[in-house]
């Protein structure tokens, strides 16, 4: 049972236990200074993504400030039903294209204000870390098309109980708001395109019958 259950969901386990690890580092092996040299490491900021842009997309999504139990449980509630819709590649494809969007759409936002002169320089090196918007797609992409009512209920419940952090100043273009609207958008697209790709590949009644 538990090997049927670990060949059936690599990509949401190997995330969630990478995520695990990394918070089991920052609380038990790391002094408050070194967690904050961590962060900003991982930040995918205008600074960092300037220099290591692939690194820092990779990493940053397995580093959070804080609230580690919530954004392990609420990414659990999303990712497994994503997988058992439309299987491991795929769902890393979605979230892996949300989790890029996200950050350059709304960094790239950032870039603009501030070439604008509407943010201080500050910006440049402002902490954005987390799974925030692995966790935003997986969810949206699991109430729309979630296999069955209850994961569903549970993905929507989860979206519901999120969505004040989630939204947070967005009106004000608040760089994570918008970077969390952005993987919304592309896990309700991205899921789309998959789903009507998995309803392609099933045989119609007619043949079904034949």
């Amino acid at each position: 049972m538990m090997g049927t259950f670990l060949r059936r969901y690599p990509v949401p386990l190997v995330f969630l236990g990478v995520f695990g690890l990394v918070w089991l580092v920052q609380a038990a092996m790391l002094s408050p200074g070194a967690r904050d040299d961590l962060i900003g490491w991982a930040s995918t900021n205008l600074s960092n993504l300037g220099v290591n842009p692939l690194g820092t997309m990779v990493t940053s999504a397995f580093v959070a400030e804080d609230a580690h139990g919530v954004l392990m449980v609420v990414t659990a509630i999303g990712l497994f039903p994503v997988a058992r819709r439309f299987g491991n590649l795929r769902t890393m494809l979605l979230i892996a294209v949300a989790h890029v969007l996200g950050t350059v759409v709304s960094q790239g936002i950032a870039f603009v204000r501030l070439e604008l002169g509407q943010l201080s320089d500050s910006i440049r090196t402002m902490p954005d870390v987390g799974p925030s918007y692995v966790l935003s797609a997986a969810l949206v992409a699991a109430v729309l098309y979630g296999p069955g009512r209850w994961p569903r209920l549970l993905a929507l419940a989860g979206w519901c109980a999120l969505a004040p952090f989630l939204f947070a100043g967005l009106l004000s273009l608040d760089v994570a708001a918008v970077g969390h609207v952005v993987a919304m958008v592309a896990g309700a697209l991205v899921g789309a395109l998959l789903f009507r790709h998995e309803r392609r590949r099933q045989p119609s009644p007619a043949l079904a019958e034949a």
